[in-house]
């Protein structure tokens, strides 16, 4: 799921915003800011958009803001089913349905005579496909399982929060993000296989090992959204898009950031502009997210208190 939105009472708009800006200075308010053509409106815009956007990377200096901090849950998707495999061809035929598979982000869990680790490259048909390695044996209607092993990352994602990886489902920590060399060890040597599910991101994608051979499993992972801003309607936006959107932080650091921005484009001093700004920016940073906790997972920084080291995979309390 996305980062939760903001409330939005007691808060401004962008053009409320800008217009509040304005004043300060002594300039006459905007009567709308998205769409106007007014010279000092659109220099307004870019500012606005220029500082939503720096003051959201400032977070970075506290491991991230808290109206930032998403969950992403997804469950696995599986497919126990059929085919015919011919020894040297990459095509599976006789497929009683192809409806559920999809090219790039499905690959085998099991099956006589499919390679190993083999991915779909293409779904021909509702009842052939074709994958990126050639059977190694011929058989007709073999048992197989396919499993999804890759998934989207959230529309507003921007970083992982590390360490967060988790397979709900058996309660265990996922291992990665894999390097390239520890994912083709996986994929391509002769390394054993267990039950404990591994990752790694590529073409903005997740993708774990080794494919699920069951739906419904339920993976977590928490990152940090690009969302600054907000519609509206609350739906999370990296840019302002109308007069009515919402600032997902602090509207007096917004309009503090406006004002000497402002004054900094027109060539006039902003010392003093800049040195409020940057006050009320580091009063945020150490009031964001509350006071820091005793933390028991050992995978996380500072105290190690627990960690998968220490404790077995199954066995607990024997």
């Amino acid at each position: 799921m996305a980062a939760p939105a903001i409330v939005t009472a007691n808060k401004l708009t962008l053009l409320g915003l800008v217009g509040q800006a304005a004043a300060e200075l002594g300039l006459k308010s905007p009567t709308a800011v998205i769409g106007n053509t007014d010279p000092q409106a659109v220099q307004f815009l870019a500012l606005a958009q220029r500082e939503g956007k720096d003051f959201y990377k400032k977070g970075g200096r506290k491991e991230g803001w808290q109206a930032l901090r998403g969950e992403n849950i997804f469950t696995t998707n599986s497919l126990t089913t059929t085919g015919n495999t011919t020894l040297g061809s990459a095509v599976i035929t006789n497929i009683p349905s192809t409806a559920t598979l999809a090219a790039g982000t499905w690959s085998f869990a099991s099956g006589t005579g499919v390679a190993t680790n083999a991915r779909i490259v293409s779904v021909d048909s509702a009842t052939q496909i074709t994958v990126d390695q050639a059977s190694t044996a011929t058989g007709t209607a073999v048992a197989m399982v396919l499993g999804q092993d890759t998934y989207s990352l959230p529309n507003d994602f921007s970083y992982f929060q590390q360490l967060t990886y988790w397979d709900r489902t058996y309660r265990w920590q996922m291992f990665g993000p894999l390097t390239a060399q520890e994912w083709q060890v996986l994929k391509s040597g002769l390394s054993p296989v267990g039950p404990r599910r591994f990752f790694r991101i590529m073409g903005n994608k997740f993708t774990i090992h080794p494919a699920p051979s069951v739906t419904g499993q339920t993976m977590v992972f928490e990152y940090f959204s690009n969302a600054w801003c907000q519609s509206n309607a609350a739906a999370s936006q990296n840019k302002w898009t109308a007069d009515g959107d919402y600032y997902n932080f602090d509207d007096d650091c917004f309009i503090l950031g406006l004002k000497w921005r402002f004054k900094a484009a027109k060539g006039l001093d902003y010392a003093q502009e800049l040195k409020d700004y940057t006050i009320a920016v580091d009063r945020e940073i150490a009031r964001d997210g509350g006071n820091k906790d005793l933390r028991t997972n050992a995978q996380a920084k500072d105290v190690y208190l627990l960690n998968y080291n220490s404790i077995p995979d199954t066995g607990y309390g024997s």
